[in-house]
């Protein structure tokens, strides 16, 4: 069995994860020439990018809320506490989602 703080490690290390990823995305998204891409591509590039913020947002609630559960001596059960967003773009179930 995890220890709180391991739980509220994997936690921040979770939301950690999930701005590394936009922080390359929009590295990797300054470099393209949107002239190229369809409307289409430009579309599905802004949503994915509310999806992001999104999921940093549940992210850092999350650490709050484990730590603020830790602080208070509560058991954290990690299955229930970390934020594991699903489906998106590059999970294999995504496909399922297209109209």
């Amino acid at each position: 069995m995890l220890t709180n703080q391991q739980v509220v490690d994997q936690v921040r290390s979770d939301a950690a994860r999930i701005e590394r990823f936009v922080q390359r995305r929009e590295t990797f998204l300054d470099a393209l020439d949107w002239t190229m891409l369809t409307c289409e591509q430009v579309h599905e590039a802004a949503m994915l990018d509310f999806m992001l913020e999104d999921d940093l947002a549940e992210a850092l609630q999350r650490v709050s809320m484990a730590e603020s559960l830790a602080a208070m001596g509560l058991p954290l059960v990690p299955t229930f506490i970390r934020y594991k967003p699903f489906p998106r773009p590059w999970h294999a179930e995504w496909l399922t989602l297209v109209n």
